[in-house]
């Protein structure tokens, strides 16, 4: 109800309801100006939309850099560094003790197995064969001459000529000297033996390091390194990988031999390839890493022991996946995106879902198909609806 002032002072109130509803302040008023406004706001909102597209009209295209969306097959990699190790290492020592006489090699060098590495002085060992050869020809000698007076006295036992003691004593010299002729013969071929010690040789095939004691030096038998051989092909690549992937490492292990990758930093050519022949038993409780081996053919020698490497061990391959360049995914608060180039070199804003990274490409599992363009470089400036236009195919159109 409306109170209505009359000049007397007197309140009266209104009962006309047209009236009321024009009254300042009313309902009705205020639902009038709401709308007012909101037509207001979206007048301006239409205006403001329309030179927007104008505005984009009148933009220049976006210089950006373009790639495709490609079908291929994804390895999973586990990326890490090696060190070479050499397949075997044999420290060179000489079984007799003698004066070095000569060196046959050079530090360095390749040897083959059975190769001449040094000699000792052979004199002392040829003078001792020919003692241990003197005195089993003497001992021969008379182990003859007692297994000649022996069997008389046995002869003559059976005619009763001689007793019994007699001959037994000569039988047991006769032995005697047949014990020494044998010893002899073992002097012999011990003597034999040394001569040929005197004389070493390479046991295996590889590359020889530098020289420890030179010509001249009285080296101790057993004793004493002159020098070591190092084989070279193969190689074993000694790496780790975190115990997380154990449990990978081994399921893919035991469908067949894992593929292995190794390539020193900064060389030139591809990668060397090989395979994994080593699991460790243990994991390392300090790094929380297992070590693992590998063996390389290394037949262009771009390997060296303690040398290191780049390592990378493939554990499967992913058959005919989608992927795109790396730079070509953008990161957003809904999360990853692409911007896809129609025909009319148009960018499209294109949310996408992704997998892992490899080799500087990504691999997109929903979102995209093949073939279709993507802008690769450039991606801060766009926006959708964006005209863009290929830096490097112009540059290519401009050069011809």
């Amino acid at each position: 109800m409306i109170i209505r002032y009359c000049p007397n002072g007197i309140r009266q109130p209104m009962k006309n309801k047209s009236v009321r509803r024009n009254l300042p302040g009313s309902r009705g008023d205020f639902e009038m100006r709401r709308f007012l406004c909101l037509l207001a706001i979206s007048i301006l909102f239409l205006a403001g939309c329309g030179k927007a597209k104008e505005m984009q009209k009148k933009l220049p295209p976006v210089p950006v850099k373009i790639g495709r969306a490609v079908v291929k097959d994804v390895p999973l990699n586990v990326p890490t560094f090696g060190v070479v190790e050499a397949f075997s290492r044999v420290p060179i020592r000489c079984m007799v003790s003698g004066i070095l006489q000569k060196i046959e090699v050079q530090p360095g060098a390749f040897v083959k197995k059975g190769d001449v590495l040094f000699e000792i002085d052979r004199r002392p060992f040829e003078a001792a064969l020919l003692e241990a050869q003197a005195q089993l020809t003497k001992d021969k000698v008379q182990f003859e001459d007692c297994d000649r007076q022996a069997g008389m006295l046995e002869r003559l036992l059976a005619t009763n000529a001689v007793d019994a003691n007699s001959a037994k004593s000569a039988r047991a010299k006769a032995d005697a000297q047949r014990a020494s002729a044998l010893a002899d013969e073992a002097a012999v071929k011990t003597a034999e033996l040394n001569l040929e010690y005197c004389v070493v040789k390479s046991p295996i095939s590889g590359r020889i390091g530098d020289f420890l004691v030179y010509e001249g030096t009285v080296i101790q038998a057993s004793n004493t390194e002159v020098m070591n051989v190092v084989q070279m092909q193969p190689v074993y690549v000694t790496f780790s990988a975190p115990q997380s992937l154990l449990p990978q490492i081994r399921k893919y292990s035991g469908r067949g031999e894992l593929t292995v990758y190794a390539k020193v930093r900064g060389a030139d050519g591809p990668r060397a390839e090989g395979k994994l022949t080593f699991i460790d038993n243990a994991v390392n409780s300090m790094t929380g890493t297992v070590k693992l081996k590998s063996e390389f053919a290394n037949r262009e020698l771009e390997f060296w022991p303690g040398q290191y490497v780049d390592v990378t061990l493939t554990l499967t391959v992913e058959k005919s996946c989608v992927v795109v360049p790396a730079q070509a995914v953008g990161v957003g608060h809904n999360g990853n995106y692409v911007f896809v180039v129609d025909d009319r070199n148009v960018a499209a804003f294109r949310p996408v879902r992704t997998g892992r990274t490899e080799d500087e490409e990504t691999v997109v599992v929903s979102g995209l198909k093949e073939k279709e363009r993507v802008v690769t470089n450039g991606l801060v400036r766009l926006y959708p609806g964006a005209e863009v236009i290929d830096v490097a195919r112009a540059e290519q159109e401009s050069g011809k």
